[in-house]
């Protein structure tokens, strides 16, 4: 028997107040319009707010610092991670209880999230409850005390967290750690021999030095301009600007063989930092180009890097894909690998042959625009990363671009851009990182 609260009537309203599918929508007023184009300023706490009201019912709202594993030194390699795993402790305004039994009351989602150039604090709430929630937001961001007892019962979580990491998120931690030794070396996970190390002092010396006005942006969707920079002029954080040592690149090789049925390999050189936006954005159409993975699932690739590997794999399964990391001062450009051990030393030559002399036609070139467009506007549409997308444009460059603004740019970037940065990449200095089973796996000056 069904409940009377399903009936349709309840559901439907009155005949007046609903438009069926037949009935034209409204047209979009241009104050609307212009609602919806995302906004940026900066505050007088030097707390740069960047919001996109899109009317959306499920509010966001991120305090977002230029701060993370790269800010840690030697000796507190680890602290950005210890840092996401303690995020919802006891503050000095809110016990642990208490944020998660008020979030969880108001129908929110409370997520920390950790780069190595910034971490994000990430409120998801319906915008009737938005108010509601917002002070435990700050409290987690801004307000943290980080008593001994709670930072120490976090540390099976730390020990089960690196005990499943998957090999293609190592063999990328070794990339960097080769490539740049420190600042944008250091790992975005807690090394084994830092765990317990990590304690009070080490995480609020962190915060007081680097979660300030300047290296912070308050970042939401559904969320109008007024209301987000009135919460984010109430943020009670320092107003010095510490410099952060600029990260060289060396290249090199780290490898660590164990007992696995496949290998991971990665190679890259210098990509493009984020400060020479012409060339990071043709890196950007430089990867689609060559080849970021299958675009259909269970398909193969059609990047000419999958081909050119491919001759050699023959029928043994494979995974091969592009990768691109463009940071604030440097970036990588290369490939990652995945394959059986018997297999891995050609296919890895095969891949670095073909990155040495780095050649793509215009039709790559006019297909990788047409994948990085897609990509785009495809997040536009996706709230989680629409958000994302403007916590980087705020912190890093200090303001926002409309989706459309970002494909005029790609339409803009010709084939000769590409095929220059192209040429600059095919000449840089190597870096490999390899993990699982090396026997076949060259070294990096074996792929010159």
């Amino acid at each position: 028997m069904a409940c009377s609260v399903v009936r349709s009537s309840v559901l439907r309203g009155s005949a007046a107040k609903v438009r069926h599918y037949a009935a034209v929508a409204p047209a979009q007023s241009p104050a609307a319009a212009a609602a919806v184009a995302p906004v940026c300023q900066v505050l007088g706490n030097k707390v740069t707010v960047a919001t996109c009201d899109n009317n959306s019912p499920i509010a966001q709202v991120s305090i977002v610092f230029r701060a993370g594993s790269r800010n840690e030194t030697y000796d507190t390699q680890g602290t950005a991670h210890y840092l996401r795993i303690a995020a919802g402790l006891s503050t000095s305004c809110s016990s642990s209880f208490a944020i998660t039994r008020n979030i969880q009351q108001l129908g929110g989602n409370l997520i920390t999230t950790v780069d190595r150039e910034s971490i994000a604090y990430t409120l998801q709430i319906t915008r009737n409850n938005l108010c509601d929630a917002l002070k435990f937001l700050e409290d987690v961001a801004v307000k943290q005390v980080f008593k001994p007892w709670e930072v120490s019962d976090e540390l099976p979580r730390l020990e089960y967290e690196l005990a499943s990491l998957p090999e293609s998120t190592l063999v990328l931690e070794l990339l960097h750690k080769a490539a740049y030794r420190t600042g944008l070396g250091y790992s975005l996970f807690s090394p084994k021999h830092q765990l317990g190390k990590i304690n009070t002092e080490t995480l609020q010396h962190f915060v007081s030095n680097w979660f300030t006005g300047p290296k912070c942006a308050v970042v939401a969707t559904g969320v109008p301009l007024s209301e987000l920079a009135g919460f984010a002029t109430n943020l009670g954080i320092g107003s010095q600007d510490n410099a952060v040592e600029a990260s060289q690149y060396h290249g090199g090789e780290l490898r660590k063989e164990r007992a696995s049925d496949l290998t991971s390999v990665a190679v890259a050189v210098e990509g493009a930092s984020l400060k020479n936006e012409k060339d990071a954005l043709a890196c950007a159409i430089l990867q689609r180009a060559s080849g970021s993975g299958p675009r259909v699932k269970w398909g193969c690739s059609a990047s000419p890097l999958h081909k050119h590997v491919s001759s050699v794999a023959g029928a043994d399964p494979f995974a091969l894909s592009t990768f691109n990391a463009s940071y604030s001062d440097s970036g990588l450009f290369g490939f990652i690998l995945c394959s059986a051990p018997k297999i891995a030393g050609p296919l890895t030559k095969a891949a670095c042959k073909w990155c040495r002399s780095l050649k793509v036609s215009d039709n790559d070139v006019a297909r990788g625009k047409a994948t990085l467009k897609a990509e785009i506007l495809d997040a536009a549409d996706n709230g989680a990363a629409l958000l994302e997308s403007l916590q980087y444009q705020a912190l890093f460059k200090g303001q926002v671009c409309t989706p459309a603004s970002l494909i005029a740019e790609i339409e803009k970037t010709s084939a000769s851009a590409v095929q220059s940065v192209a040429d600059k990449i095919a000449n840089g200095k190597l870096t490999m990182a390899a993990i699982g089973d090396l026997k076949t796996v060259p070294y990096v000056d074996e792929l010159k």
